[in-house]
């Protein structure tokens, strides 16, 4: 008993130090200006692509309006390297943050909801984790990188045992995060990620708006993307599957597509900007919660 409770004062304090400590605050805010960068960066590939700029003989972009996609683009010169070493450092330093609070974080709530929450933090250390080796590993590839291809991984995991159903799995988990952000966006979950001069000044509803469009388009994405992948898991077909906007013409058929491509776009490039305004406006009594 003495033992469980040793434990749990030592997780207090260090829960209370992360709080409360400048480093992570402001690794937090960079890494949400990274985050918010990707964001934007994707919108642009994605309307882009459906503007033709890099169109194939099919008419469809053939870049990838994906993250590592996005992220690529930026391989190609010393600026962009120099720019996806920093993003993994910003990224990298998210992903200390999530750890933080998957560890020790949450200590207002108790039983299955702080389990939840935990568990919630530990999905995005690996999200986080993924798009700081990412960048890493894309400027390293340099010019080399705009050649990898989502669905050149959607093709290895079909070919491996058991392939289709993981691709089912990771299609279901997709889905089930795009509902949940979706439904977080709805509701405003968000506003309490904001310090009291964002949820109760004037610009309350630019940043409000910002935030509620682009969790919900951004969740509607991941259910495109999850409906995507398990369509590829029963058709066997990799060529199901690719960046955001294959996706959507995939489901939707070209001209629709399109159009779903460019609202998606907009709407993701709406969650950029809500990220730069949340490192702004960062409550910092909700970094360990």
């Amino acid at each position: 008993m003495a033992e469980r409770l040793d434990r749990a004062t030592a997780a207090t304090q260090w829960e209370w130090r992360a709080r409360h400590s400048t480093l992570l605050e402001w690794s937090v805010r960079a890494g949400l200006v990274a985050y918010g960068s990707l964001h934007l960066l994707l919108a642009w590939v994605a309307v882009r692509l459906v503007w033709g700029h890099k169109a194939g003989p099919t008419g469809k972009g053939s870049g990838s309006a994906t993250g590592q996609g996005a992220l690529a683009q930026l391989a190609g010169d010393r600026l962009g390297r120099v720019l996806l070493v920093t993003m993994a450092l910003m990224f990298t330093g998210l992903a200390v943050w999530q750890l933080i609070a998957a560890l020790v974080g949450y200590r207002h709530d108790d039983g299955w909801k702080r389990l939840a929450m935990r568990l919630g933090a530990g999905s995005r250390v690996v999200a986080y984790g993924y798009f700081a080796v990412a960048s890493a590993r894309l400027a390293a590839l340099g010019a080399d990188a705009s050649r990898q291809s989502p669905q050149s991984t959607t093709e290895r995991v079909l070919n491996a045992p058991a392939g289709p159903l993981l691709l089912v799995g990771a299609g279901v988990v997709a889905a089930a995060v795009g509902i949940g952000l979706a439904v977080f966006g709805f509701a405003k979950g968000f506003v309490d990620q904001l310090d009291s001069k964002a949820r109760n000044a004037e610009r309350r509803v630019p940043i409000v708006v910002l935030g509620e469009l682009g969790y919900v388009v951004k969740g509607l994405a991941f259910l495109v993307i999850g409906a995507v992948l398990v369509l590829a898991a029963v058709t066997g077909d990799p060529g199901k599957t690719g960046g955001l906007d294959q996706s959507l013409y995939e489901l939707l058929g070209h001209s629709v597509g399109s159009i779903a491509v460019v609202v998606v776009g907009l709407g993701i490039g709406c969650f950029g900007l809500y990220l730069f305004a949340r490192s702004w406006h960062l409550n910092e009594d909700s970094l360990t919660s």
